[in-house]
């Protein structure tokens, strides 16, 4: 899916605000530690388009390892790229998944 389609699509279900050129923010209203919102991009890749958190998740947990955080992305469907959490678009429901997984994130970690 093109960086464009995403955005359209994730339009009709998601509050969404232009960022760059090249990245729409989807406003969740959820946050890792209470003050510090998710961050969840639609990035366009050039020939496709991934919903990321351009490494911010990892800026909140610092503690945990680049290892754990690969197996912990792999085995919930999301892979750990230059420390950033990622996956393709090709539904809504891979925006949802990735809002479930921070929030997963920061159950886990948050102390």
């Amino acid at each position: 899916m093109t960086y464009q389609e995403a955005v359209a699509l994730a339009a009709t279900e998601f509050e969404l605000k232009r960022d760059t050129s090249h990245t729409t923010l989807v406003l969740t209203g959820l946050t890792y530690d209470g003050c510090n919102g998710f961050c969840v991009m639609i990035y366009d890749m050039g020939d496709h388009a991934v919903v990321t958190d351009i490494g911010e998740t990892k800026e909140h947990f610092d503690e945990v390892t680049e290892e754990e955080w690969k197996d912990l992305c792999a085995s919930h469907g999301f892979a750990f790229n230059h420390w950033r959490i990622e996956r393709d678009i090709r539904s809504t429901q891979d925006i949802y998944d990735f809002i479930e997984f921070l929030d997963f994130v920061s159950d886990k970690f948050y102390e």
